[in-house]
């Protein structure tokens, strides 16, 4: 990866300290990303002392859909956009049902929630790309914090800034502690998890290079064939 941003244009003119910088951040967005894609294969909402009530299946995944939008967008305030409707959807959730069931919602119920979208946030379970749930949490994060004016970092969005920023964390420090979940049960889930992926990884390069064979083979028989020195 060092390489390849050395050749890129955009860091011809970075220097070491930028470059090593780039580089970590890279390194924790991967690492973030590799235990959320443990987390996924086992994590349900009781886990994280989500009741019941809460776990609106419907709104959970708009919630998620919205904070996968986080990557797409190049402005820091769109990116904050996308944290903001995330957020506001589990609000909505909670407020909705403390209505309906005439009990009060509470803060305590708001990251949980968005702990849980956090690490559930994947494009139709695509596994292809390490940063693929949810995109680089952590370069975005800094970059929002870095970029966005400040005077605009305030009330609503610095609230839901700052409890992703918890969010996130949490699932870098997260073990059985972490969770209504025996110690023992924790650990073989992730390396149950652990096993499920490096499986995945290697079906998915097995996949690539077939597909890389098959596209060499076909732009073979493609080319025209020289006639031999016979003439035939």
């Amino acid at each position: 990866m060092e390489a390849a941003m050395r050749d890129h244009p955009l860091w011809t003119t970075a220097s070491e300290e930028d470059i090593d910088c780039a580089m970590e951040d890279a390194k924790i967005d991967y690492e973030i990303s590799e235990k959320i894609s443990l987390l996924q294969t086992f994590l349900k909402p009781e886990h994280l002392d989500i009741p019941p009530i809460h776990q609106i299946e419907a709104s959970l995944l708009l919630a998620e859909k919205e904070l996968l939008k986080i990557n797409a967008f190049k402005a820091p305030h769109e990116k904050l956009l996308s944290i903001l409707n995330c957020c506001r959807v589990i609000n909505n959730v909670l407020l909705n049902v403390a209505m309906s069931e005439h009990v009060p919602a509470g803060a305590d119920d708001f990251l949980p929630m968005l702990i849980y979208v956090t690490i559930k946030a994947s494009p139709l379970g695509n596994k292809t790309f390490w940063w693929a749930n949810p995109p680089k949490l952590h370069s975005n994060l800094k970059f929002i914090k870095l970029f966005r004016r400040q005077a605009k970092l305030v009330s609503e969005a610095e609230y839901y800034f700052t409890n992703l920023v918890s969010a996130t964390s949490f699932i870098v420090d997260l073990n059985a502690k972490s969770l209504s979940m025996d110690e023992i049960k924790f650990e073989e889930s992730m390396q149950a998890a652990k096993l499920i992926n490096k499986v995945s990884d290697e079906s998915s390069s097995t996949c690539q290079m077939s597909q890389q064979q098959n596209n060499e083979c076909s732009c073979s028989e493609k080319m025209p064939h020289k006639a031999d020195a016979t003439g035939g």
